[in-house]
Parts: structure tokens; sequence; C-alpha cells
């Protein structure tokens, strides 16, 4: 059981949340990526990947070779801050250029942002509890996706022209690997209850902020 809940943990680490939902959003939402042109949807596609991904996460890496990071759970709150605050950055770096980018589609820019402000309240929060940074991650995947599925997407997410899956299938499919993942933490003693609520809370405050400050 230990091994099983380590691997849900790093599967549903919160450095993969908003790569999750922008892959998401490009599944269901297709009809709304436009680019003038197709160097401009693979500049587009690479930029996302480095700085949403490979940046952030090498970043945390390097913490950990230099010992500032003990492990990626970083189990205490004076660990937490380096990483918190260069995935902030990066984050905040990615959605200002979206921003200036008129061909980049509103839910994009949505999850980002959304991801971005809950990142820098869990910052300033850390210096007060040790909440549950897979709680922020997950709350804020559950309801990106209800948001981006609700309000721009044809209700399915398309895989191929033949293979499409409903939104509430995908929501479902969440909730239950969300709940899989949070007990976990509990199982590891990572978290107690209450850190675990206050990160998803955190984590849907900030897309739900993001939706009304850009729409």
């Amino acid at each position: 059981m230990k091994g099983i809940a380590y691997v849900l943990s790093v599967v549903m680490h919160p450095i993969f949340v908003l790569p999750m939902l922008l892959v998401y959003t490009y599944l269901t939402c297709r009809h709304l990526f436009i680019f003038n042109s197709q160097a401009s949807m693979v500049t587009f596609t690479v930029y996302t990947i480095v700085s949403a991904l490979i940046l952030p996460l090498a970043g945390i890496l390097t913490m950990r070779g230099l010992g500032l990071v003990s492990s990626l759970d970083m189990p205490t709150k004076q660990e937490r801050i380096g990483p918190l605050l260069v995935t902030g950055m990066f984050y905040i770096w990615l959605f200002y250029n979206y921003y200036k980018n008129g061909d980049v589609p509103m839910p994009v820019k949505v999850v980002t942002l959304g991801s971005a402000v809950s990142l820098f309240f869990a910052f300033f929060l850390n210096n007060f509890s040790k909440l549950s940074l897979h709680g922020v991650g997950v709350g804020g995947l559950i309801i990106g996706v209800i948001i981006v599925g609700l309000k721009w997407s044809y209700g399915y997410l398309r895989l191929t022209p033949d293979w499409q899956v409903h939104n509430i299938l995908i929501v479902s499919i969440l909730l239950v690997l969300s709940g899989a993942v949070l007990s976990s933490r509990l199982y590891l003693q990572a978290h107690n209850l209450q850190q675990i609520y206050h990160g998803v809370l955190l984590g849907v405050a900030g897309q739900v902020l993001a939706l009304n400050v850009l729409t």
C-alpha cells in the first residue's frame, strides 16, 4: 500500500497539473486553437512545454541537487519556499506571454493564470501552515476541467475523429483519482485532513478568481 500511495503522489505531483490542464484544453477545445501559421503553433507548443513543465521541474531538481530540497515531497515549510517561488514566476511569465498573444485561446490563459494565483497564495500561506500542495493541484485540476468543459468545449474530449470521451466521464475519473491521491497523502502521514481541505479550496479559488478576472 505504501508503494501505491507513493506512486500516486508522484504521478499526480502538483508540477504536472498545469501541463495536464493545458493538454485537456487542447483536446477538448481544438476549435479555438487557430494560429496564423504552422510555425506559430509549433512555437506555442514548444514554449508551453518548456515554461509549464521543463523549466519548473529543472528548477526543483536543481534545488534538490544543491541540498535546498530533500525530496520532491518537500516535507517542510522551509523547503517549499524556493520551489513555489520559482514555479510561480515561470507560470506568471508564461501567462504574460499568453496574454500578449492574441492567438492564444482564452481557456489557456484562464487555467494558466489560475495555476499561478494558486501557487502564490500557497507561497504566502505556507508561512503559516503546511497546506497540501497535492490538494492545491487536484483542486485546481478538477475545477479547471469543469470550467473549460462547461464554458468553452463542445462537451467532450476528442482523441481521434472516432474516439470521444464525454466531459462528465473525465470529471468522474478525476474525482476518483483525486480521492485516491489525497487519501495517499493521509496514508503517508504527509498531511492531516485540515491541510488537505485547505489545499483543495486554494486550488479551486485560484481558477475561479482567474475566470472572473479574465472573462
